[in-house]
C-alpha cells in the first residue's frame, strides 16, 4: 500500500502545468513618465506630491491609476481597477499642475471627469504598454500640448484665485473629460478675453501668480498669425475687483511661450516723482493716470469714460452741449492736440471690446471705440472736448479716432457738428505748462 502510494504521488508531480493566465489577478505597474524638456516653462520639473491621472482601456469609470511623486520616484496605486489580461493595453495619462487633489468620478456616460476644472495648462500622452505575466512596465512622455502659453506675475502673498487676468490673445482652457478609450476633450465654455484663473506657484521672493491659456490666433482680427506685437493685459484682484492694466508692445506670441509680465509691485503711480517706473496702471471709475513724454507733461486723465468703471466702457453718447452741461470738466481742444501728437495710437481689445491705446512713455489711456463692428476698419471713435468753433455755426473740436486699414489707427482734432453724439473722457489736472 505504501508502495503504491508513492508511485501514485510521484505520477502526480510528473504531471504537465498549464501557466495560469493573468485574467483577475492583480496588476503590478511600473510606469514612470518624463517631465517636457522645454525650459520656458515656469514650472519645469517634477515636485513632491505631483499625481499624474492614468485612464486604462478597458476599465469602467471611475477606476485610474494613480501615480504620485514621492520625491525620488513614482508611487503607483491602482484606484479601483479590475483585472487586466497579458497583452498591450492603452494608457492616456494627465498631469494636472495644481490638481493633484483632485478626484476623479464617472459623468453618466462612460467618461472621467475631475471634481474641478482646472483653467491651466496641463501634461498629457498617451500609449500602449504590454502586460506580461501580471506586470507592466513603461515610461510615459508628458508634454503641454500645442498653442498653450503661460504667465507668471511676481507676488511674495499669492493665494490660488487671488488674481485672474485677461487679453484677448488668449482663451482660457482646461480638461472636460476624459473618454474610456483615453480620447481628451478640452473645455469649449471660454472665450478670447475671459479670464484666466491666477494659481500660487513658488516660494519666497520667486512666488507668485501663475496664468495660462490656449492662443487666440484671431487677435487681433487684422493679423495672420499671433498678433500684431501689441498686447493688452487687463489684472483684476478678487478680494475687491480692484483692477490694474499693463499694454505692450513690439513682442509676439508663440506656443509654449512662458512670459514673465511686470510684478505686482510694479505699480504705476504719476502723482509722485519716484512713481513714473510702475508698469501696472490702476484703472476704475475715479481713478486717473498721468501721462508723460520725455520730461513733458501730457495731463493727468480720468482712466474711464464718463460714468463708467472699467476703461473698455463707452459709456453714454452725448451732444456738445449736454457733454458740457454734465457739471464737470472736458478737456479742451489743445488738450486733446497734445495727447494726439504726443502719444503713440494702437488698436487692440480687451475683455471683446475694440479700443485705441493712446501710449506716452508713462502712462496710456484705453479709448473705447464707440461705433465697434467688430470689423476694425470700420471701428470709429470720437470724443468731445470743452471747445466750440471760434467761427461759431454749431462746431465744436473733437478728436477723431479711425482704425484704416493697415490695422494702424488715423488720429486728428477737428470739427464736427453740435447735434452729433460721442462719448466724454475727462482731464482730471490740465499739462502742466
Amino acid at each position: 500500500m505504501v508502495c503504491a502510494a508513492l508511485v501514485a504521488l510521484v505520477s502526480c508531480e510528473k504531471q504537465p502545468v498549464e501557466n495560469p493566465s493573468n485574467e483577475g489577478s492583480e496588476i503590478v505597474f511600473n510606469l514612470s513618465a518624463t517631465h517636457p524638456g522645454d525650459t520656458k516653462a515656469v514650472k519645469t520639473g517634477w515636485e513632491e506630491n505631483d499625481v499624474i491621472f492614468v485612464f486604462i482601456q478597458g476599465q469602467t469609470a471611475p477606476a485610474y491609476l494613480e501615480m504620485k511623486w514621492d520625491g525620488s520616484s513614482w508611487v503607483n496605486t491602482s484606484k479601483g481597477l479590475s483585472a487586466i489580461a497579458d497583452g498591450s493595453v492603452s494608457m492616456r495619462a494627465v498631469y494636472l499642475p495644481f490638481g493633484s487633489g483632485a478626484t476623479v468620478s464617472a459623468d453618466g456616460s462612460g467618461n472621467y471627469v475631475f471634481s474641478e476644472t482646472y483653467y491651466t495648462y496641463y501634461l498629457t500622452d498617451q500609449q500602449s504598454f504590454a502586460v506580461s505575466g501580471g506586470v507592466v512596465t513603461g515610461t510615459f512622455n508628458m508634454e503641454i500640448p500645442e498653442n498653450y502659453v503661460q504667465f507668471f506675475i511676481e507676488d511674495a502673498s499669492a493665494a490660488d484665485g487671488g488674481y485672474t487676468l485677461a487679453t484677448d490673445a488668449v482663451i482660457p482652457v482646461g480638461v472636460a473629460s476624459i473618454a474610456a478609450d483615453g480620447t481628451l476633450t478640452e473645455t469649449s465654455d471660454k472665450v478670447a478675453g475671459n479670464d484666466m484663473v491666477g494659481y500660487a506657484y513658488g516660494s519666497g521672493a520667486a512666488k507668485g501668480y501663475l496664468f495660462s491659456g490656449k492662443i487666440n490666433w484671431t487677435y487681433p482680427p487684422i493679423s495672420t498669425v499671433s498678433g500684431s506685437g501689441a498686447f493688452y493685459f487687463a489684472k483684476t484682484k478678487v478680494s475687491d475687483n480692484s483692477r490694474a492694466d499693463y499694454f505692450v508692445t513690439g513682442k509676439e506670441i508663440e506656443s509654449h511661450d512662458a512670459i514673465k509680465l511686470p510684478a505686482n509691485s510694479s505699480e504705476y503711480n504719476g502723482a509722485t516723482s519716484d512713481g513714473l517706473n510702475g508698469k501696472w496702471v490702476p484703472v476704475g471709475s475715479d481713478v486717473t493716470v498721468k501721462l508723460v513724454k520725455g520730461t513733458t507733461d501730457l495731463g493727468t486723465w480720468y482712466t474711464c469714460n464718463y460714468g463708467q468703471s472699467v476703461p473698455e466702457a463707452v459709456g453714454t453718447c452725448y451732444n456738445f452741449n449736454d457733454a458740457n452741461n454734465l457739471g464737470v470738466s472736458l478737456p479742451t481742444k489743445e488738450q486733446l492736440v497734445t495727447i494726439s501728437e504726443n502719444c503713440s495710437w494702437t488698436w487692440v481689445s480687451i475683455h471683446g471690446l475694440s479700443g485705441v491705446v493712446a501710449k506716452a512713455d508713462y502712462g496710456f489711456l484705453f479709448l473705447p471705440l464707440w461705433d465697434a463692428t467688430g470689423d476694425p476698419f470700420l471701428d470709429t471713435g470720437d470724443y468731445w472736448s470743452a471747445t466750440p468753433n471760434e467761427g461759431g455755426g454749431g462746431m465744436a473740436y473733437i478728436i477723431f479716432l479711425d482704425v484704416i486699414e493697415d490695422g494702424s489707427v488715423s488720429h486728428s482734432v477737428g470739427l464736427d457738428a453740435w447735434g452729433e453724439s460721442y462719448p466724454v473722457r475727462l482731464l482730471h489736472t490740465p499739462p502742466t505748462p
